[in-house]
């Protein structure tokens, strides 16, 4: 009913434009992303890519393209900011960790993402990176990491010159 009969018949394969955001406990902000793997019509269950507990609270995301080029640019930007005024002009180097399933919506398009990233972090940041079924990162505003689907992640090294 909410995907439309075009994408529910191309399930679970079409499930990568339809992740679960799950919900951080009290609150509105995103605390994760889960992607769907299978569906069991036996028992009318749903197979998603890291765990979604019993009770949490969940929100049916449509993703596209710019919506995947604008979450690498806010990656970048989070970089950005974790850097004092001195280093963001020194090399660097990105390691981008790109779930495969943004791949799969962006399809050749998925280079849009790394030049946005490239522009943001600058012409002084080399980018290299890879794609994953799943990446390890802090939840928004914590220092605990979690798994998280259908994120880009970006570690970055630098050091004072």
């Amino acid at each position: 009913m909410y995907i439309g009969a075009a994408f529910s018949k191309g399930l679970p394969g079409s499930g990568l434009r339809f992740p679960l955001a799950i919900i951080e406990e009290g609150k509105r902000e995103v605390e994760k992303i889960r992607t769907l793997l299978a569906i069991n019509k036996e028992d009318n269950s749903l197979t998603f890519a890291g765990n979604v507990d019993e009770g949490e609270t969940v929100r049916l995301c449509q993703t596209n393209h710019d919506r995947l080029v604008e979450g690498a640019g806010a990656a970048a930007n989070l970089v950005l900011d974790g850097l004092d005024d001195q280093k963001t002009n020194q090399p660097g180097l990105a390691l981008c960790v790109s779930c495969v399933g943004r791949k799969g919506v962006m399809a050749e398009q998925v280079v849009d993402e790394v030049k946005l990233v490239q522009q943001i972090l600058g012409a002084q940041t080399s980018i290299t990176g890879f794609y994953s079924y799943g990446e390890i990162a802090p939840r928004p505003n914590t220092t605990d990491s979690v798994l998280h689907n259908q994120t880009m992640t970006i570690g970055y090294l630098s050091e004072s010159l």
